[in-house]
């Protein structure tokens, strides 16, 4: 290992930028997880395979934004998180990136197959099965991030910092096309694939049905959940290849430190993912929506009890109808 050329640290700019953008991130999160959450594990009793993945989204986004915390405290000057813990939590933060993105993988195959072949879908489709592809996937990124962890540990025995890289060494090659690969390039090939089968079956089935609301709708939901996946995704992946290019090349610190700050900005961009998951699915769920409509016609049945009152003497055998 050559020796370290340029001072690398962090900065009150990346200081900023990430309470700036982590904090709404964590309390939006945090919300939206929670609801999808409470809908998903406490008003629905038939357990579907969308409702499995979700909640495993859900579960892999809280466990990520419960790590934000002790993100933003990191980066706070002359505050040093303890080796081990901070090993702890950066494992936490990734495992639970790349959960996710597998997860939203898995949920477009399985829309992809329920949609586009229906008749066999029942064949290839069922809620263990779905147990059993998140069981795999939380099995396989938790095994990978453990090994890389270790990994990076042993490249950065003297590192002081969390989330950030200080040494101008170049990451092993092998680590950055594993990163790269599995990480976004195979998932972002196959949500592709899925998300334009998808949208072509859709459009046909509109066409034939003369502009049907429902297919317009859901080719919407897909198209954005795919935008969304890249806007997230892709910025942060370009920032790891950049970094490991200019390392590998030896530009000057100034540059090697705007690499850092890339990283630091595509890394905050792509927590925003962990508000969206919960928008999107949330309301593209047939079973939300099912749920949501009827909670929303009993909290308004209520209020017009409440408001009608003295009508109720009148009129009580209708309202009652009303409110059933």
């Amino acid at each position: 290992m050559g020796e370290m050329r340029c001072n690398i640290s962090k900065t009150g700019a990346m200081l900023s930028i990430v309470i700036g953008m982590s904090t709404p991130i964590f309390l939006l999160g945090l919300t939206f997880n929670a609801m999808t959450l409470w809908m998903f594990c406490w008003k629905f009793r038939k357990w579907t395979e969308t409702v499995i993945y979700v909640i495993n989204l859900a579960v892999s986004d809280t466990m990520l934004l419960l790590s934000l915390p002790f993100k933003m405290y990191s980066y706070k000057p002359r505050e040093e998180l303890a080796s081990s813990f901070c090993a702890f939590i950066e494992c936490l933060y990734f495992v639970n990136m790349y959960v996710s993105i597998y997860i939203i993988v898995c949920i477009s195959m399985d829309r992809c197959i329920a949609i586009k072949y229906p008749l066999k879908a029942k064949s290839f489709r069922s809620p263990m099965k779905a147990a059993i592809a998140c069981g795999a996937i939380w099995t396989f990124v938790c095994l990978v991030a453990i090994s890389l962890q270790i990994q990076f540990a042993a490249d950065s025995v003297n590192a002081k910092s969390c989330f950030l890289k200080q040494t101008d060494e170049p990451t092993d090659t092998w680590i950055i096309i594993i990163i790269e690969l599995f990480g976004f390039i195979i998932p972002f090939i196959i949500l592709s694939f899925c998300s334009l089968q998808i949208i072509m079956t859709l459009c046909k089935k509109s066409t034939e049905s003369q502009g049907n609301f429902i297919f317009s709708r859901s080719i919407t939901i897909i198209a954005t959940n795919l935008i969304i996946f890249i806007l997230c995704f892709f910025p942060f992946h370009a920032a790891l290849l950049m970094q490991f290019l200019m390392d590998t090349f030896q530009v000057n610190c100034a540059m090697l430190m705007n690499s850092r700050m890339f990283v630091t900005v595509s890394t905050c961009l792509a927590n925003v993912n962990c508000c969206l998951d919960g928008i999107i699915y949330y309301f593209a769920s047939k079973e939300v929506r099912a749920s949501l409509t009827q909670h929303i016609r009993r909290i308004s049945g209520r209020k017009k009890l409440s408001l009608g009152v003295i009508e109720v003497q009148n009129t009580q055998d209708t309202q009652q109808s009303d409110y059933l």
